[in-house]
């Protein structure tokens, strides 16, 4: 993602780009309001994903992700 992206749910503040450790996937997420995009999404579009119930669903937890620049 070349430039910054407000989150458009809470506005408050840039989504980043994270990865999973062990498996590669990659999304990104709103540290304000914890609203997850996958890859595949458009980020300038509303999601109804959020980052615990990503994790959940791939029973990891935040240790196994990494921010990416």
């Amino acid at each position: 993602m070349s430039s910054r992206i407000v989150c458009s749910h809470c506005g408050q503040d840039w989504i980043e780009k994270y990865r999973v450790k062990e498996s590669g996937e990659v999304f990104w997420a709103c540290p304000d309001c914890e609203s997850l995009w996958l890859e595949s999404q458009k980020k300038e579009e509303e999601t109804d994903l959020y980052i615990s119930e990503f994790l959940e669903s791939r029973g990891i937890t935040w240790p196994s992700v990494e921010k990416v620049d």
